[in-house]
């Protein structure tokens, strides 16, 4: 009677059924481990980034704050002036 010990039963009908998976050898050790890990989880798919409208949102908010302030730069210079050629003149 042969012995029973793992990967030395070459023979006999269970042998000849077993499907070993394609892919990384590593993972194809034979042992349980190796057979989950060549199950695994496949990597979900890559989501679009979107760098490209934050970018943009920050450049109109920008361009905004920007504006505004020029504008309330170039009413305040002209107050001012006007104040003080008031006072002086």
């Amino acid at each position: 009677m042969a012995t029973a010990a793992y990967g030395s039963v070459t023979d006999g009908p269970g042998f000849n059924t077993v499907a070993f998976p394609v892919g990384n050898p590593v993972e194809n050790s034979g042992s349980l481990t190796g057979h989950i890990l060549s199950q695994g989880w496949s990597d979900p798919p890559n989501q679009r980034s979107r760098n490209t409208r934050v970018v943009v949102v920050l450049t109109v908010s920008l361009a905004l704050l920007v504006g505004v302030s020029v504008l309330v730069f170039l009413l305040a210079s002209d107050l001012m002036s006007g104040l003080f050629d008031g006072l002086l003149g």
